[in-house]
């Protein structure tokens, strides 16, 4: 980029800082302009300085003229070039020790990479990076730091979902350049990679460990690191290159992404040797050749990630008994009952034996047949029913073929005890899971408060259940048969309810929203599967009305709404009325839909799960 103009330099500065130049206390203002001039129309570099102060606790004309000699200092013998660096440094090294190692940490991806913020996260705990006092959440802590980091500009938000949680993130190229820097100077970690042709620190004294080998075949891990000391380790590479496992006796983070590029069907990666690491706590593996997990206990392991990889059953209670997060993928030919320790009384499931588990994230193949997810879905809730730990439980099905001509599975859980602990219940439309309606059960979860499913149909004492709820703050509502009443949304319940979208699969409804509903509605959004025909039929069914009404709604901040259909049709939403909108609400952003999202034509079938 080349560098910004007076105008917009100073604008960029203040507003980070102050939100506006004119918020600028007057004691600050003559020492903000001189670092504004001083940085020189460059936005990392503006970026960076305006984050360092506004992260102080208190803003002191003493820091800021810190600050301002500190970068006179940097800026004075080196080219404009290296400015952005040099205040990424003088931002660095004011940062507190415990977010300084969180951020080497980053080192441990690639340039340009993405990564998940729970998975970082996850990282950072097993590693014991976190510090935390007696009753500290360490989770929640770990999230802290992150959003730290975000504020002092160090890593950049790739993904904010819609009641503003950061979901993903990356570092600036320049931030990962310093981050690469720290790490090799504090012998911090080695991070190898072969798709660039960088020189590399090979400190033996590294306590992590970044290899990524690609498709190199004699790519080989430095003889000089004591593998017997390293704590994380990363791999991405084909299985012949992977370390020796068993060397590595104290790692407590283990990422493996493994190719077996040429080899067999057959073959097996044989990863039983991580049954030495006693102090594992978090493992990832993603594989596409099959994996054979370890046999003997793993007393730590907290996090257990299985990405697109085949593998054998193992009894998950008696080798990980500590589990706290478990992600898997699951081939279209395992079955959750197959995880049942086959030596044991086949009533005890052993993964409903996971006293401690607070995460299950389940992925289906985008292959998989509905009599398979249906058996999957039955396994499931007896699974779940009465889990005195569990907060998230999410199921969805591979991305990679559009649910097209896919079979629904009918779900019944009505009998189901609860998991009292449950914050978080998200079934994707997509995973060809339909509840017959709204579970009975979840009108007694108190903590719930992101709610994702798609039902057959909502009766009003469906409706009723959702609107007592009394945590409930996001809300995606998928209705495959619309009522043939209204749908009315009054001012009884979802008080704190900040996202709102409401999906009809199949045809279009009524639906009235009356003034003060969801008193905190920030974004409603309302997707509908057909166009309303101007004929005498459409007259009688509105009632010579529009067919969405949405009176005054103080919170609103967006609404969105979507038809399918072509876009000549879009004109004629507008020209006969469909959504009536209060004018001071926000304008509708109105949308056509993506008309392969759903399909009328589908096998059935019905679960109950008591």
């Amino acid at each position: 980029m080349k560098p910004l103009d007076d105008d917009h330099s100073r604008k960029l500065f203040f507003n980070r800082l102050f939100g506006s130049e004119s918020e600028c206390p007057d004691e600050l203002k003559q020492v903000c302009d001189e670092i504004a001039e001083i940085c020189d129309g460059l936005p990392l570099a503006t970026i960076s300085i305006a984050s360092l102060l506004l992260s102080q606790p208190a803003m002191s004309n003493d820091f800021f003229t810190y600050i301002h000699q500190s970068l006179i200092s940097c800026f004075s013998a080196v080219p404009t070039s290296e400015r952005s660096r040099q205040a990424l440094n003088l931002s660095y090294n004011n940062l507190p020790r415990y977010l300084k190692t969180c951020l080497l940490y980053l080192n441990m991806y690639p340039e340009g990479y993405t990564f998940l913020k729970g998975d970082l996260v996850k990282q950072w705990v097993a590693e014991g990076l976190i510090y935390t006092t007696e009753g500290q959440d360490i989770e929640k802590v770990a999230e802290s730091y992150l959003y730290q980091l975000i504020g002092r500009s160090f890593i950049q938000p790739m993904c904010v979902n819609y009641y503003n949680e950061v979901l993903s993130c990356q570092v600036h190229d320049m931030v990962h350049d310093l981050i690469a820097h720290k790490s090799a100077e504090d012998n911090f970690m080695v991070a190898i990679d072969y798709r660039c042709q960088k020189n590399v620190s090979l400190s033996h004294k590294a306590r992590r460990l970044s290899l990524i080998f690609g498709d190199a075949r004699y790519a080989k891990t430095p003889a000089n690191i004591r593998k017997s000391l390293v704590r994380s380790v990363r791999f991405s590479g084909l299985l012949e290159s992977m370390p020796c496992l068993t060397e590595f006796k104290l790692v407590r983070v283990l990422n493996l992404q493994l190719s077996g590029q040429g080899r067999r069907d057959n073959d097996m990666a044989d990863l039983t040797g991580i049954s030495e690491m006693f102090q594992l706590g978090y493992l990832k593996i993603a594989s596409d050749v099959c994996i054979k997990l370890p046999d003997h206990v793993l007393q730590c392991l907290g996090t257990l990630d299985i990405t697109d990889a085949r593998f054998a059953p193992v009894p998950w209670d008696v080798n990980f008994p500590r589990l706290l997060h478990l992600h898997l993928s699951l081939p279209v030919e395992r079955d959750l009952l197959d995880w049942i320790d086959r030596t044991r009384p086949p009533s005890l499931m052993s993964l409903g034996k996971l006293n401690h588990l607070q995460e299950l994230h389940l992925t289906f193949s985008s292959l998989s047949t509905f009599q398979h997810v249906a058996k999957n879905m039955e396994a499931l809730g007896s699974l779940i029913g009465g889990h005195g730990n569990l907060k998230t439980i999410a199921v969805a099905q591979a991305s990679s073929v559009k649910n097209t001509a896919a079979s629904k599975t009918y779900i019944s859980w009505d009998c189901m005890e609860p998991p009292p602990l449950l914050q978080r219940f998200e079934f994707s439309p997509h995973s060809s899971c339909i509840f017959s309606q709204v579970p009975s059960w979840v009108g007694k979860v108190d903590y719930l408060c992101i709610l994702k499913i798609a039902v057959k149909g909502l009766p009003a004492h469906c409706a009723d259940i959702l609107r007592g709820l009394p945590a409930l703050a996001a809300l995606s509502l998928y209705v495959e048969t619309p009522p043939d009443d209204k749908i009315i949304f009054d001012k009884a319940g979802f008080s704190v309810l900040k996202y709102f979208k409401l999906t009809f699969m199949r045809g279009i409804a009524w639906v009235k929203f009356e003034a003060d509903a969801m008193p905190s509605l920030w974004k409603l959004k309302l997707v509908f599967d057909a166009i309303p025909p101007l004929d005498q039929q459409w007259k009688t069914y509105a009632h010579s009305t529009a067919l969405i009404n949405i009176d005054y709604m103080p919170g609103l901040r967006e609404i969105f709404t979507k038809f399918r259909g072509a876009a000549a049709d879009l004109e004629y939403v507008s020209m006969i009325g469909v959504v009536s909108n209060h004018p001071s609400n926000p304008i509708i952003d109105m949308q056509l839909a993506d008309s392969g999202s759903y399909s009328n034509k589908s096998t059935e079938t019905e679960i109950t799960t008591k």
